[in-house]
């Protein structure tokens, strides 16, 4: 009987053992946990910020909770971060330059700490160097642009003298009837932009040195002048 009862205690000892150590590692990897996530939270980088980019570098600057010295992982393919640029101390305040880049060219890069890498949460952090035209406009000299190609230069027009027009001396009637209220320059005698009978008369006085009347005598209805000779004294 008594022997009974001692089996039954050693067995709720050992339960009671198994519950206590089965409890003591759960509450063990939940506080392990949380201290791990902890500690890397507390080297995560924060505020990362890529400035001084020139053709050929680069800062990176981030900051911690805790000291830390990192690694800077860098490429030009997010898949392929072959160079390394490290820390020379450990810091809360991080600053790593990257030298020696290629001009125009973009990089990817990742901070890794100790055994931890940091990308960004998967997408690596990026910037591009200059490529050295951004301030080729600034430093080009001011140039007269050249004349295209196939284009005629205009032509400076010079006024000519105007060539006086010879007027007509034949005074024929036919030939200013045929041009009646035309502007013939050649028969425009009192130059008034039209040829008329007037122009014919002005040319018959021109021709005998006569002044023409206020009001021409319109052509057809001219009467011959008679030259009246006297006659000789008895």
């Amino acid at each position: 009987m008594f022997s009974l009862k001692e089996k039954q205690v050693r067995l709720i000892t050992m339960a009671l053992g198994a519950v206590t150590a089965l409890l003591l590692g759960i509450l063990g990897f939940r506080f392990l946990g949380e201290f791990l996530t902890s500690r890397a939270s507390s080297v995560a980088p924060q505020n990362v910020n890529i400035s001084g980019i020139t053709q050929t570098s680069a800062l990176v600057k981030w900051g911690t909770d805790q000291e830390t010295q990192s690694v800077i992982e860098y490429g030009t393919t997010p898949t392929s971060l072959t160079f390394f640029a490290p820390e020379a101390t450990r810091s809360k305040e991080h600053s790593v330059e990257l030298n020696l880049l290629g001009k125009g060219t973009t990089y990817y890069f990742q901070v890794k700490t100790g055994d931890k890498v940091f990308d960004n949460g998967g997408v690596p952090w990026t910037f591009t160097t200059l490529s050295g035209d951004e301030n080729a406009d600034a430093e080009r000299p001011a140039t007269t642009p050249s004349p295209t190609a196939g284009a005629t230069p205009e032509a400076t027009v010079t006024a000519q003298p105007t060539t006086p027009v010879t007027k007509d001396t034949n005074c024929v009637l036919s030939e200013y009837k045929a041009r009646f209220y035309t502007t013939d320059t050649k028969y425009d005698q009192d130059n008034n932009g039209v040829v008329n009978s007037r122009d014919w008369s002005y040319c018959q006085a021109k021709q005998g040195d006569l002044a023409p009347s206020s009001t021409p005598t319109p052509p057809g209805s001219l009467t011959p002048t008679t030259t009246l000779t006297p006659s000789p004294t008895p």
